[in-house]
């Protein structure tokens, strides 16, 4: 996966190492992963779903939708952001 990450454009981040930022234009796109779960999420949602299916294409995935729960973390969204508990 790194090496298709990379090859596309995205960057490693030196922080996070599971951590992969892609920027077009005024546009990212952070992808996070760690060992088999992927956390993904960009600025604009065309840019999201045109990676997405190129993803797809070369790697068995399913998409689950907006995020839940990740590594044991609830996460939910609102107006004012993101929240994240236990």
């Amino acid at each position: 996966m790194t090496s298709f990450l990379l090859s596309v454009g995205f960057v490693q981040s030196l922080a996070d190492s599971s951590l992969f930022i892609f920027r077009h234009g005024v546009h990212t796109i952070y992808f996070l992963l760690y060992v088999d779960d992927i956390v993904v999420t960009s600025s604009d949602t065309q840019l999201l779903q045109r990676f997405i299916d190129a993803l797809g294409h070369g790697f068995d995935i399913k998409d689950l939708g907006p995020l839940h729960y990740f590594l044991g973390l609830q996460v939910s969204s609102h107006n004012d952001g993101i929240h994240i508990g236990q």
